[in-house]
């Protein structure tokens, strides 16, 4: 019988190829581990307990002929049983070319002991131990399944228009990786993938004038599903997932929407007649993002009971409710009702009923100010009013606690108390008030 030895560069591997007959379970052309010596007599006493093992497995394989689902749970409980053991569950790939010496003597030890306690459980102590168990069979293609389901906390409150939004960049995302890297199982992942990820996307810049942000985006997505199937599915990968997109990072030009200046806002906005040919919803809306720096969707999500116009100080209540969650946790606040924005809450009293979204009230109005000329610079829209609206606290030199609290961002110090007050934040507000419409 063959020793299954080879010789490289003074050290001896155990190789040997895998048998036809076993082909149709294990896809491997050729098994080669490390056996971490250059003395002939002990590589010959490793590679009898590395193919004692390895033959194990093939009979075990060949018996059962395991479906997808089988063999998965082999591999789960391959990983459990090296915890147990005291090991982490390591790939016989990856032990034999990158375990100490001393790690593959103090398993080869342990898989010994264990089975001489449990010799009936053998071959599974050997998958445990030595590696051998095959890896579940999950394609890139496969993830968003397991993913989905295991993330949907992240989605409690929100419409089913919002749900939308939120995962159509998330599927984009692991078909871009697809597209850069191939269908690939997801434990044969590798950095060099990532990096290929990386450079499909900065072509994709540098020719065809996509947005970094777009590939950051991508990035921060095909990681974080990555990470959430791992945990799933109990998998530990040979390469963690922070340290495989670690510097994964397109730089970003400062291309973020112009504001307008407030003068402008006033005189064409808001005392003009510039939005006449605008429903009366969206003329609103306008008025009350104008003086309240809320997001479009926020503004078109209130419901009658956030419009409190019937209290010493009116103001708008945002908040997760029937019409969809929020953006971020930071974003559930008060903002006192002033100047531009009371008008405009008065106008519709119970809130905003002709868009359905925040996305079509926003195509409404940004179609309506390209079409009549109302942008002054090209990087002007809609959403512009809520950076006027920063701009103008900051002139003021509101304190940015203040100013983060109304614009529903996280506050950059720590944070303790109630927060700010409606009298607080109406304070500062009417030193910024536009003059309403006559």
């Amino acid at each position: 019988m063959s020793d299954y030895l080879i010789e490289r560069d003074g050290y001896y591997y155990y190789f040997r190829r895998v048998p036809k007959h076993i082909k149709p379970y294990d896809s491997r052309r050729h098994i080669k581990i490390s056996l971490k010596t250059r003395d002939k007599a002990t590589a010959k006493k490793r590679a009898l307990v590395q193919n004692e093992s390895i033959e194990k497995f093939w009979r075990n394989l060949a018996q059962s002929a395991p479906t997808d689902l089988q063999r998965d749970t082999l591999y789960r409980d391959a990983v459990q049983k090296a915890r147990m053991h005291g090991f982490v569950y390591r790939d016989i790939t990856d032990l034999s070319e990158n375990a100490s010496a001393a790690e593959l003597v103090d398993r080869l030890l342990a898989l010994k002991e264990a089975e001489d306690k449990q010799p009936g459980a053998a071959v599974e102590l050997g998958a445990a131990l030595v590696g051998t168990a095959e890896h579940p069979d999950i394609k890139l293609s496969e993830i968003w399944e397991i993913y989905r389901p295991k993330i949907g906390d992240r989605l409690v409150g929100k419409t089913d228009h919002q749900i939308r939004k939120w995962e159509n960049p998330r599927k984009l995302a692991v078909n871009n990786f697809i597209k850069a890297v191939g269908d690939k199982n997801i434990l044969e992942v590798n950095r060099k993938d990532v990096l290929a990820f990386h450079d499909w996307w900065l072509n994709r810049v540098t020719k065809e004038g996509k947005k970094p942000a777009s590939a950051n985006k991508n990035f921060r997505h095909v990681k974080d599903m990555l990470d959430i199937v791992f945990t799933a599915l109990d998998i530990t990968p040979v390469v963690d997932v922070e340290t495989l997109f670690a510097k994964i990072k397109l730089r970003v030009v400062d291309d973020s929407r112009q504001s307008y200046e407030a003068e402008y806002v006033q005189r064409v906005f808001i005392s003009g007649d510039a939005l006449n040919g605008l429903n009366e919803e969206a003329r609103a809306l306008v008025y009350i993002m104008a003086d309240t720096g809320a997001r479009v969707a926020e503004i078109t999500g209130l419901m009658p009971e956030d419009v409190r116009l019937d209290t010493p100080i009116p103001y708008i209540h945002i908040r997760s409710n029937a019409r969809g969650g929020l953006k971020t946790l930071h974003s559930e606040r008060q903002i006192p009702l002033v100047g531009a924005a009371l008008y405009g809450a008065k106008m519709f009293p119970n809130g905003l009923e002709r868009y359905s979204s925040g996305d079509t009230a926003s195509n409404v109005i940004n179609k309506f100010l390209r079409e009549n000329n109302l942008n002054p610079s090209e990087g002007n829209s809609l959403y512009s009013l809520r950076h006027t609206f920063k701009d103008r606290l900051r002139d003021i030199q509101a304190p940015e606690e203040v100013i983060d609290n109304l614009m529903g961002h996280k506050s950059r110090g720590p944070k303790y108390g109630r927060g700010h007050i409606l009298e607080t934040k109406l304070e500062w507000l009417n030193k910024i008030a536009f003059k309403p419409p006559k």
